[in-house]
């Protein structure tokens, strides 16, 4: 006779359904824009600091737009100069919960951010439908900038939360009257400030699957800075001192010409070939033709014009600017990023820009790098799991 055989056990749970996925954040949200700044600065003979942006709470914070109008009250405003108008902001800092700066840099090194940042499909103030240079008698200078925290629309990667107050606050010092901004006399600038935001997720959508609470990597923050050094006119090397450690997103290099600080006079001294060393990588050997032909044609110049836009022109390359980017991956537009190609550094990596300058120069990096709270580099591509 054979002995029955009993069922066999099965582990608790084994035949559970899996738990059901949350649908991605950004589909459980709306997107938001509130004013939250309002003021009027008047323009003097030295730089004025102006009132300070205390960010209001409002959900979770993409960004911030900044609306800046000039007005020449007695006199007449000048054609722009190179810098100009972008300069009139003779610096801006984003400061974090806690008090450390996030986002420190020039006026015209924000513009160069806004263009090359990766964040619009024209990112180019300059192209801006309400941008414009009234010249003459009571003239005016208006234009729109962005602050960013989102890195990526897709998910919404680097949204931070803005739920307290104190919280976030910006920092803008307006320059010197007529020195770095089109009013030639005494003026005043508007400025207007819009936090970009989403809402809270509700809990679950109608077929009762989940929304996700958070963005992926909650607490993931980009930073921008900038730094700089004086380099004669030879074969010279520059190391970059920022971001370095963690993952980047972009460097942005830009000359300055030590006689006479302009960009155009500095442009024609640049490198050609320059080398990018990443330790003991050759990142690229290139001429200065190819730098701005790639530079170009990822970046869309010309790309329906009948004619070249000149330097310093929307839609036109940036006089001694040249700007490096890791972020395409989906397609060939800057933006278009998985966050694959990110350039991963350790705390001793060597980012070595070299070559031959045919004049003395100051020597400027724009630095963009993501800092995780699990510090993976790894988990930006996953889109969380560390």
């Amino acid at each position: 006779m054979t002995t029955p055989t009993l069922p066999q056990q099965r582990a608790p749970g084994k035949n559970a359904p899996p738990p059901v996925r949350p649908y991605p954040f950004p589909v459980g949200v709306y997107e938001s824009g509130v004013q939250d700044y309002d003021n009027t600065v008047t323009l003097a003979a030295t730089p004025t600091l102006a009132p300070l942006w205390n960010v209001s709470p409002t959900g979770w914070a993409r960004g911030f737009w900044l609306d800046f109008l000039f007005t020449s009250t007695t006199g007449t405003t000048t054609a722009s100069l190179a810098d100009s108008p972008f300069s009139g902001v003779q610096k801006i800092t984003l400061y974090d919960l806690g008090g450390e700066v996030v986002f420190q840099v020039l006026g015209y090194e924000w513009m160069v951010i806004n263009k090359f940042g990766g964040y619009f499909d024209v990112g180019d103030p300059r192209a801006d439908l309400t941008y414009s240079v009234v010249t003459g008698a009571g003239g005016t200078v208006h234009y729109m900038m962005y602050l960013p925290f989102e890195v990526v629309s897709r998910d919404a990667l680097g949204t931070v939360q803005n739920e307290s107050k104190p919280g976030w606050k910006v920092e803008i010092y307006m320059d010197a009257n007529g020195v770095a901004q089109p009013a030639s006399t005494a003026g005043n600038v508007r400025i207007r400030g819009y936090v970009d935001s989403y809402t809270e997720p509700a809990a679950s959508a109608p077929n009762g699957r989940p929304f996700s609470q958070t963005p992926p990597l909650p607490g993931s923050l980009q930073y921008w800075k900038s730094e700089n050094v004086s380099l004669p006119a030879s074969t010279v090397k520059y190391d970059l001192t920022n971001a370095v450690g963690f993952p980047i997103r972009n460097i942005v290099y830009y000359v300055r010409d030590a006689g006479n600080a302009t960009r155009a006079t500095a442009d024609a001294n640049w490198m050609d070939p320059a080398t990018l060393l990443i330790g003991n990588i050759n990142y690229f050997t290139r001429s200065k033709n190819l730098w701005i032909a790639k530079m170009s044609r990822d970046f869309g110049f010309n790309a329906y014009g009948a004619t070249v836009p000149a330097a310093d022109t929307a839609c036109g390359r940036e006089n001694g600017v040249f700007p490096v980017w890791f972020t395409k991956d989906m397609n060939n537009q800057p933006g278009a990023e998985l966050r694959f190609k990110y350039l991963d550094t350790q705390v001793n990596s060597l980012i070595r820009l070299t070559g031959s300058m045919g004049g003395a120069t100051t020597f400027f990096a724009l630095t963009n790098w993501l800092a995780t709270p699990s510090k993976n580099r790894y988990s930006l591509i996953s889109g969380g799991a560390a």
